[in-house]
């Protein structure tokens, strides 16, 4: 699926909305199973439901409308998505699992600004429904190996549906994330869920440690975290274990107006190595629709990019 025409996203849409409807009347069954049904049936291309003939034909309409058409690999997504945050609206289920398509374009552009090789292999230890996963792939010109993983089996459902469509060979784990032990990342990414300090524990601390293992060297962990994320770490324990082999090399507050149902949001940059004297890039992003003001907060970041160049190459 290469690059298209931007209707053919609401093409995409309109017909697995129709084939669910369809599927819904003759087998009442939970939203999420008959999407389920219907990627299955788009992939083979044919009816594989067992449904009468005359539904059969009503499917294959349904889908014959999506032969000989070039989808985009962003129109698939985004279709997928949308359905997607359908369902949790049907089934009364929150949708704090999918991350806004601008953080992953933005995380992207963060992922080519530190990893210089074609090929690199990304993972999403908290995939939700792997859209945060997707969306960085589908903007990166680079070779991707990616890995996801979540808890809840239906997560790890839609993410995997979503892979088949884009045809984006992806390894699933349905794990807890803290089982996850994989080796030689170049970047660990997630959208961290709010969490509450329990037990002298707090997850988001523990985690990045745990993630923080599946590094190679010079890779990175770019996550999204609220903005108090810091407060918690009230001896430095965190922070010191933290910087043994890591180094924080950016900060980004995200603009309010994202989060006005929530705890407003960071993005922390990590990287796997010590950088001495050298202090982190820090930018507080306008909101995405200003175009001017945004480019010119970009500007700061490639400026810390181009010296901390400078410096290596001093060295």
């Amino acid at each position: 699926m290469q690059n298209v025409k931007t209707d053919n996203l609401e093409l995409f849409f309109d017909c697995l909305d129709e084939s669910n409807n369809l599927l819904y009347e003759i087998f009442h069954k939970p939203y999420f199973e008959l999407l389920e049904m219907t990627v299955k049936n788009i992939l083979a291309s044919e009816v594989l439901s067992d449904v009468d003939d005359e539904n059969i034909e009503k499917l294959k309409k349904i889908y014959d409308r999506l032969e000989n058409i070039d989808f985009s690999v962003e129109d698939v997504r985004k279709a997928m998505q949308a359905i997607i945050l359908r369902g949790f609206k049907e089934m009364k289920i929150p949708n704090g699992n999918t991350t806004p398509d601008t953080l992953g374009i933005f995380i992207a552009y963060l992922i080519t600004k530190i990893c210089s090789n074609k090929k690199i292999s990304i993972v999403d230890p908290l995939c939700g429904t792997g859209n945060l996963l997707f969306t960085i792939a589908n903007h990166l010109d680079k070779e991707c190996n990616l890995f996801a993983c979540d808890h809840n089996e239906q997560m790890v459902k839609l993410t995997s549906m979503t892979a088949d469509l884009l045809n984006e060979p992806v390894e699933i784990y349905l794990q807890d994330t803290f089982n996850l032990h994989l080796s030689s990342m170049d970047v660990v990414v997630f959208d961290m869920p709010h969490s509450e300090y329990k037990d002298g524990n707090y997850f988001p601390y523990d985690a990045i440690l745990h993630y923080a293992s599946m590094l190679k060297e010079e890779g990175a962990i770019i996550g999204i975290v609220e903005n108090d994320f810091f407060n918690y770490d009230e001896n430095k324990k965190f922070k010191s274990e933290l910087l043994k082999n890591m180094t924080i090399i950016g900060l980004v507050e995200l603009p309010d107006e994202m989060f006005k149902n929530g705890k407003p949001k960071i993005i922390i940059v990590l990287q796997k190595c010590i950088m001495e004297n050298q202090k982190c890039f820090m930018v507080k992003l306008p909101s995405f629709n200003d175009i001017k003001e945004f480019n010119e907060s970009l500007l700061d970041i490639e400026a810390w990019f181009e010296n901390k160049k400078i410096r290596s190459e001093e060295k």
